[in-house]
């Protein structure tokens, strides 16, 4: 869970989420070096989010799920719900130089611009796409801070980080989106 908390608390930095899309995002995230793999199935409604996140680190499994609205930003694992202070979300992300760019790039079944960030330690790659009517500034706070904060008008289909010795140490990725009506009753905590 550490991991994985530390990948969803690295990814995003903005609360407020996409009002034209409702519906289920399922992205799956790989760690290579915390030795992690998690799947995320994401439901928007309006300012409404909610991460149901599932992590292998080894033999430690956790399941446990972020929602943010209104009433705030909380963790709930186990049947507790603790709130996560905003404070937490303070990204401190290095400033990232633009590399290199190109359009019509296909991932995922996405037509994208693939944009490729330089932190001054490693290099990270964005392939984004406008079709899913979401920007990268819908991601929750909570889950971008392990995403080098780049400005763009879309939204990630794939990210892929690699270390100064050109190594892939993480990666995420959409899996399958879902535009459908959420209930309200997916954000009871």
């Amino acid at each position: 869970m550490k991991t994985i908390y530390t990948v969803m608390v690295l990814m995003m930095a903005n609360l407020v989420m996409a009002q034209n899309f409702e519906g289920v995002i399922n992205m799956k995230t790989t760690n290579e070096e915390m030795k992690e793999k998690a799947t995320l199935t994401w439901y928007l409604k309006g300012d409404k989010s909610r991460m149901d996140i599932s992590s292998q680190a080894g033999e430690i499994s956790t399941d446990y799920t972020i929602i943010s609205d209104e009433k705030g930003l909380d963790m709930v694992a186990e049947g507790h719900v603790t709130a996560i202070n905003k404070t937490a979300l303070d990204l401190g992300l290095p400033t990232v130089t633009l590399l290199s760019e190109k359009n019509a790039v296909q991932m995922n079944g996405y037509t994208c611009k693939q944009a490729v960030y330089f932190d001054g330690k490693s290099q990270t790659t964005y392939w984004l796409t406008d079709a899913l009517g979401l920007t990268f500034n819908d991601i929750p706070a909570i889950i971008r801070r392990n995403m080098p904060t780049i400005d763009s008008n879309g939204f990630p289909v794939r990210m892929e980080k690699r270390n100064a010795e050109g190594k892939v140490i993480l990666t995420q990725e959409v899996v399958s989106t879902q535009a459908a009506k959420v209930e309200d009753s997916k954000f009871d905590r």
